[in-house]
């Protein structure tokens, strides 16, 4: 009898799936909020 080496339940892998597209939204949004913040400063200072 073969027992699978790497078995994985897909409501597990989902759950993986769906925090890593959380994680992902996350840094967007951190990176997103940096370059707003940078475009402000750079306005206030009179470089664009």
């Amino acid at each position: 009898m073969n027992v699978p080496l790497h078995w994985s339940d897909p409501d597990t892998e989902s759950e993986a799936q769906i925090r890593r597209l959380a994680l992902a939204l996350k840094l967007l949004k951190l990176t997103l909020g940096v370059v707003a913040a940078a475009l402000s400063i750079a306005k206030l200072l009179g470089v664009l």
